[in-house]
């Protein structure tokens, strides 16, 4: 494993699957093009002008590379689907986050409540959790499309959690797990099975993703000057998470993909 180069930006541990990056971003905008109803796609066509990290689908991507030491073909439909299914489900609740917080502006934009009000923001967000759902139920058996519908629930109680306050230790790490973790836990358990990886490949590759979650909200609560994460844990949570994160694919056979996997977690936590 490479020490930590702190020189490395986000597209240096990108490279290897800067193609399926590029060939997500063509979905989406297909998507919002193509939305079948022009309202809609003047929605989708605003929220994803101004596109994130995608780390989600960047997890998707390296962890399926991961499994298969880069064997497996990873510019496969099935592959960028899924990653496209991930993008558009932290879209959804980045829309409903905006509109419960009241934010008034996301990636140097004006947010969609703020640009076409919350009816429209709530329904625009909606339909993206349907398009998502969509395209899991048409790649995976029923066992892995509930993955998704239980991902869904837990994200919704954490949400809850968080608003009704009364925070403490144990309940920041249950509510950062479920709006956080889980979800990169899935993206990283799903890419490992739509490369074809052991069972036991898989469960290390959710152990990953969802160590990573929760360093990377730490990390992120800190970023932000949270008060209910600055009286409940410390940086040093973050690390250990982080070190968890690695030592779950540490068994991996070598590979650019895995040490990216180890890159990005570094990244996360010294950006």
């Amino acid at each position: 494993m490479k020490v930590w180069d702190s020189r490395l930006k986000l597209n240096d541990i990108y490279k290897p699957i800067d193609p399926k990056i590029t060939k997500l971003k063509y979905e989406l905008n297909n998507l919002a093009i193509n939305a079948g109803v022009p309202d809609v796609s003047e929605l989708f066509e605003y929220f994803f002008k101004n596109s994130g990290k995608h780390l989600r689908p960047a997890l998707t991507f390296l962890s399926a590379g991961a499994v298969k030491n880069g064997q497996v073909d990873m510019e496969e439909n099935d592959v960028i689907q899924l990653a496209l299914a991930f993008e558009l489900l932290h879209s959804a609740s980045l829309v409903h986050d905006d509109i419960i917080d009241e934010d008034m502006t996301r990636r140097g934009q004006k947010t969609l409540n703020n640009t076409f009000g919350n009816k429209l923001a709530v329904l625009a967000g909606d339909t993206l959790f349907a398009y998502a759902y969509s395209i899991v139920s048409n790649l995976f058996p029923v066992k892995y499309s509930q993955d998704i519908a239980s991902l869904s629930y837990k994200m919704c109680v954490a949400e809850i959690e968080q608003a009704k306050g009364n925070i403490d230790r144990e309940k920041y790490f249950r509510i950062i797990e479920g709006k956080t973790a889980l979800f990169m836990s899935i993206c990283c358990k799903l890419g490992a099975i739509l490369a074809g990886a052991s069972e036991n490949d898989v469960q290390n590759m959710e152990s990953f993703g969802l160590n990573f979650g929760m360093a990377y909200q730490i990390k992120d609560d800190f970023e932000d000057d949270d008060p209910e994460t600055l009286k409940h844990v410390t940086m040093d949570d973050a690390r250990e998470f982080s070190s968890k994160a690695k030592e779950a694919i540490s068994g991996l056979q070598d590979s650019e993909y895995k040490q990216n996997l180890y890159e990005l977690m570094d990244y996360i936590m010294n950006v």
